[in-house]
């Protein structure tokens, strides 16, 4: 039966500008045949509504991603006005399961955003247990967490968005909650769009650098523009830091103490294509700090990622910043090896990966993606998907301090997370 509905869908396949456009770079995982999307389109494809590629013959049992789900979801789109109600039922169904890699393909979903409002709505829960069993005579310690987190999309017009994410963190072993963030009512608000041949970003919102995260993945205010060419990527970003680390003093001219204020931040990032399976990236940071004798942290970045056939992945990062003093770490890197991916909507898809890391403070500027400041070690995790929106994950990180190789910590970490 599935061979059937994938030489059914593989009939569905158009070949046309927006393939030949966008083909060089899939970044979308694939469907699985037991998806609901496969039997919808595939039902598509026999009454006719999608065209098949003009010869009326199948192309044989081809792996069907959802890029490609895509293009015959905006296939189908177009022909809306002569289906049926049952037809455009699913059709509409369909495009609201792939908006995101229609919009990718620059495809509006028009029809679909007049039934269901100007505004979008979602979110995640999560809870985390982490176990940490460190030998320089702390006690081994079990910490439960939860994270929930709420977040609204809104169309400005064509071409801009509004976007509000509110989250709340909560230890639970010691009952205490707060705010992610300094503002109480909500911890990112910002706007999209358009800007200069860019992709512009204004206001408080999340940053996940393109060293893999190494250096950043946490909110920032400010502004980020991002070119995108065929092969190279620039994204540049100026602001100001959330993360209660940096944190600096003011005083007048006499010495009088004003209070405190956040620390300043600019940044530019490049990323180039070599191929469609490898890309490498350098990057470079300026933080306005009092935390170290330099008035400024200069962070820079260099790496690469590369897919190693179907399923295995490696990544790769180099930082170095210009920390002084003998007994402070300048430079910091890490490895990644990644099989197969985990994809939410996916049941039964599943990651593993083994990881080393060394990660000195003063090489990264505020992230939770790689172990314990400070520390080397060797990482391995995975992750799991037992039903649509849920993902289970668990790592561990064997590691010492980079200062002094007696002191170790072993850490667990497991998670699921519910998306909604």
């Amino acid at each position: 039966m599935k061979k059937t509905l994938a030489a059914a869908i593989t009939s569905a396949l158009v070949i046309g500008a927006a393939s030949t456009t966008f083909a060089a770079a899939n970044p979308f995982s694939d469907v699985a045949t037991d998806h609901w999307s496969f039997d919808a389109v595939a039902k598509l494809a026999q009454e006719g509504v999608i065209e098949g590629y003009g010869d009326n013959t199948f192309r044989g049992d081809s792996h069907i991603t959802r890029y490609e789900m895509a293009q015959m979801v905006a296939k189908a789109m177009a022909k809306e006005d002569k289906a049926n109600a049952q037809q455009k039922a699913m059709i509409d169904k369909l495009a609201a399961e792939y908006a995101a890699e229609l919009d990718n393909l620059g495809v509006r979903v028009a029809n679909l955003e007049e039934k269901v409002g100007n505004v979008t709505w979602g979110g995640k829960v999560r809870l985390r247990l982490i176990s940490d069993d460190p030998s320089d005579g702390d006690r081994n310690t079990t910490t439960s967490q939860s994270y929930a987190e709420l977040w609204a999309n809104a169309k400005i017009n064509s071409d801009w968005s509004a976007h509000v994410k509110v989250t709340s963190d909560r230890t639970m072993d010691k009952e205490e909650t707060h705010l992610i963030g300094n503002d109480a009512s909500s911890n990112n608000v910002f706007v999209e769009g358009p800007l200069f041949g860019a992709d512009a970003k204004f206001g408080k919102f999340d940053v996940f650098t393109n060293n893999y995260g190494y250096v950043m993945d946490d909110p920032m205010t400010g502004a980020q523009l991002t070119w995108k060419g065929d092969k190279l990527t620039t994204t540049v970003r100026a602001g100001r830091l959330t993360d209660e680390f940096w944190v600096n003093e003011k005083y007048d001219d006499a010495d009088n103490f004003l209070g405190y204020d956040n620390a300043d931040t600019q940044s530019i990032e490049l990323t180039y294509g070599l191929s469609n399976s490898a890309n490498v990236n350098a990057a470079y940071y300026n933080v306005s700090t009092q935390n170290w004798d330099d008035e400024n942290l200069h962070i820079w970045t260099l790496g690469f990622d590369s897919k190693l056939g179907e399923d295995w992945k490696i990544d790769a990062v180099y930082a170095k910043s210009n920390a002084d003093g003998d007994d402070i770490k300048d430079n910091g890197y890490s490895v990644n090896l990644t099989y197969k991916g985990a994809d939410i909507k996916t049941v039964g898809s599943y990651d593993v990966w083994l990881g080393y890391r060394n990660t000195p403070v003063s090489t990264q500027i505020s992230t939770t993606n790689f172990g314990k400041k400070d520390y080397k070690g060797w990482e391995l995790g995975f992750d799991y998907v037992p039903a649509e929106n849920i993902q289970f994950q668990a790592r561990y990180f064997d590691s010492k301090n980079i200062y002094d190789s007696d002191i170790k910590d072993k850490q667990v970490r497991a998670q699921v997370e519910f998306f909604f």
